[in-house]
């Protein structure tokens, strides 16, 4: 499974049972570690939270709706606001890469919990979009309470793993042994993964047969045989 930290959302009328969550949980301080709780406030009229829990919260206002998906909720044209909103957030670069961040903390047993400024009560139409954006295109329920919890769905274990990979996030051993790809990996990475694969082939070795080798060991033991471990973009 891909996704193993949870994504719960906490609104402005319960901000108490977050602060008491972000006061007894380890904030991450720069570590991909599991069991560290992160908030991403996406409150654009203030900074409390972040003067008040400097190590466990960061600024996630790139997901809020942008103005053009704001005018047309202005107008009252709803299907035109989802439609702007789901636009920008499967395109705009900087949000796919702040989307891919949050993937990567939840991917080692990161735990967030977004804060909106909305009353889930009043099922605000921009939340309820943001909350649907994250089911359909990473198969994650955001936990909305103790009754509506998280929850991944791990058909979208290839889903998370490419999204990780083609940025860089994880590594071509975790990549091999996170997916379901057999016996070849799929066109847009085959490249990346023969080429990071070349590192680990012998002389004169197909990196296509270290792969092989990889994926087949896994399949058949469930141990990988190179510890995955996670890499960044020098």
């Amino acid at each position: 499974m891909n996704i193993i930290g949870t994504l719960f959302v906490i609104d402005a009328p319960h901000i108490d049972l977050l602060k008491y969550q972000l006061a007894n949980n380890p904030p991450p301080m720069g570590m991909l570690a599991g069991n560290r709780l992160l908030c991403m406030d996406m409150d654009e009229t203030t900074e409390e939270l972040e003067q008040e829990f400097p190590n466990h919260c960061m600024k996630a206002t790139l997901l809020c709706p942008p103005p053009i998906a704001m005018y047309k909720e202005i107008d009252g044209d709803q299907e035109g606001f989802i439609e702007a909103y789901y636009d920008y957030l499967d395109h705009e670069e900087s949000v796919q890469e702040f989307v891919a961040t949050m993937l990567l903390f939840l991917h080692v047993g990161g735990n967030i919990i977004l804060y909106t400024p909305a009353y889930m009560e009043d099922e605000p139409v921009w939340m309820n979009t943001l909350i649907m954006f994250f089911y359909t295109r990473y198969g994650i329920t955001i936990g909305t309470s103790a009754q509506n919890g998280f929850m991944y769905d791990q058909n979208y274990d290839n889903v998370i793993s490419d999204i990780l990979y083609k940025r860089k996030m994880i590594d071509v051993m975790d990549y091999i042994n996170s997916t379901t790809y057999y016996p070849y990996p799929p066109l847009d990475t085959y490249g990346q993964v023969m080429q990071d694969l070349s590192f680990f082939a012998g002389p004169g070795e197909n990196p296509y047969e270290t792969f092989l080798f990889v994926k087949n060991s896994f399949l058949q033991n469930g141990i990988p045989v190179i510890k995955p471990g996670l890499i960044f973009d020098q």
